[in-house]
């Protein structure tokens, strides 16, 4: 299986972007972060044209991850356990049947270093150690 992984930074402003990927490399899963986008506004189909299933978990203006995938996936997560409807949209998973059995796929966005006093950026990293 091939995998991309692609900050897109706004999928809005870059479906170009997207499309040339899908073009010149084929990738059966898709990775988007910071899609900017919130969940009612997703270019659902611009980006299905592209012949993916397609899952999305946003908010406006910044964060926000997808994933495409070509083969339709057994489950998808959106979030962290125990996320509230207040918190980040940085994560979105899924299971997808292969030959080899399921396989789970983790499309998360995770800006650079902050310092461990930040109030609201270290913890939302933390939670993926753990």
């Amino acid at each position: 299986m091939k995998f991309v992984s692609f900050n897109i930074n706004g999928l809005r402003a870059r479906p170009h972007q997207l499309e040339a990927i899908v073009e010149k490399h084929q990738p059966d899963v898709i990775g988007l972060q910071e899609t900017k986008v919130h969940d009612d506004m997703f270019p659902l189909e611009t980006v299905s044209a592209l012949g993916y299933h397609v899952f999305y978990h946003g908010q406006k203006g910044h964060y926000g991850v997808a994933l495409l995938t070509k083969a339709k996936p057994v489950a998808v997560r959106k979030g962290f356990p125990g996320d509230g409807e207040e918190a980040q949209r940085r994560m979105i998973m899924a299971d997808i049947e292969t030959p080899a059995g399921l396989l789970t796929v983790m499309n998360g966005y995770f800006p650079q270093g902050e310092s461990r006093d930040h109030e609201t950026k270290f913890p939302a990293k933390a939670k993926i150690l753990c």
